[in-house]
């Protein structure tokens, strides 16, 4: 098989995929990386440094890399952004932010890169994993550090010549089990638990009683109705919200609406805050998010972050389906998901939702 096997995850052109092959059969005639038979690995990293709901869904590789190596140091190279999200998780040693600095194409974010690329050499880690399956992370952030054991399927976006042990991603799955198969299979886990976690403490617990006794907070319902900046084909429109929180206001006026985002969708929420049943939640702690969401009565959501928060948190959730791919990215558990035909997500009527909202209150 040629390039067809870099479009097993991503419907990406011929010519995309023909350059991702060629540039692995280029550089592996120069490049020769032997494999690293497995031996028991003293510091461990994981490098997922992109979405928070990326992050969410692999969780569960800090859990399961714990059970196996138990004395492993285990380090998490994440975005900034999403970083809330395990900063309580036991099975996290070290947590090393880092966000992508091509997107953000600024002078600063690409010293901080070098700096971080210079702090994982001093680590001298003897298991690298790149998560996110990119050919920049792999040649940078694993060749590039000096790392031992280097982990990541190479045919996502290339890199096969820089990974000692490159896996090859078979067949479209759910990402929860892509990212832990990932691991599992390089470092020979043996049975695993594939659901993620969202591991929160006492004082996260505390900071969300004060927040719900301060908003008197008794019975209340949850809204995302932002999705990812550049993917308008996940927003459900604007003026489809707008009339569901004023019919829902009516209908249930002892209910709350609880309307949340990021500082992206300010503006969005300013919007829908028609009256004062209407609380606009912007850039609240990921984790207290977590525990909101699994408080309230149910949450209707986009595609995003928070969406998958809700599901794993187990919350009561709605979710709104544009896009996104059904196999590798839908949520499993307390779910309705609704969608259109033909994964238009403008065409998801606004009775369609409220039917479903009226089963669950």
């Amino acid at each position: 098989m040629g390039y067809e096997e870099y479009q097993i995850l991503r419907k990406i052109s011929n010519t995309k995929a023909n350059f991702f092959y060629f540039f692995d059969k280029i550089t592996s005639f120069f490049i020769k990386s032997k494999k690293i038979d497995s031996e028991y690995p003293k510091k461990i990293l994981i490098i997922r440094n992109d979405h928070i709901g990326d992050l969410v869904l692999c969780t569960q590789i800090f859990r399961e890399l714990k059970k196996t190596y138990p004395e492993a140091e285990i380090t998490a190279l994440v975005s900034p952004l999403a970083k809330p999200i395990i900063e309580k998780n036991k099975n996290v040693d070290k947590i090393i932010p880092l966000g992508l600095f091509w997107r953000k194409r600024n002078i600063s974010s690409f010293i901080e890169y070098f700096k971080v690329l210079r702090k994982l050499r001093k680590e001298r880690f003897d298991v690298g994993v790149d998560v996110r399956g990119s050919v920049i992370n792999i040649f940078s952030l694993l060749w590039l550090a000096g790392i031992k054991k280097r982990i990541g399927y190479y045919n996502l976006t290339g890199g096969k010549a820089f990974l000692t042990n490159p896996i090859k991603l078979k067949k479209q799955k759910h990402t929860i089990k892509i990212d832990l198969d990932l691991v599992k299979e390089g470092l020979n886990l043996g049975k695993v638990n594939y659901y993620p976690e969202i591991i929160t403490d006492k004082e996260d617990e505390k900071a969300v009683s004060r927040f719900i006794k301060e908003k008197d907070l008794k019975n209340f319902i949850c809204i995302v109705p932002g999705a990812k900046t550049r993917a308008k084909d996940r927003k459900w429109p604007e003026e489809n919200f707008t009339e569901l929180v004023k019919n829902f206001s009516k209908k249930y006026p002892n209910y709350k609406i609880l309307l949340i985002g990021g500082s992206e969708d300010k503006t969005l929420i300013d919007n829908l805050t028609l009256n004062k049943n209407c609380l606009p939640i912007i850039n609240f702690n990921l984790r207290e998010l977590s525990i909101i969401f699994k408080k309230s009565k149910m949450v209707i959501a986009n595609d995003g972050g928070p969406m998958h928060i809700a599901w794993v948190s187990g919350a009561e959730l709605i979710f709104l389906w544009g896009s996104v791919n059904p196999i590798t990215m839908r949520a499993l558990k307390n779910s309705v998901i609704i969608m259109d035909k033909n994964h238009d997500i403008s065409k998801i009527s606004l009775e369609r939702v409220e039917k479903e909202i009226n089963k669950i209150i």
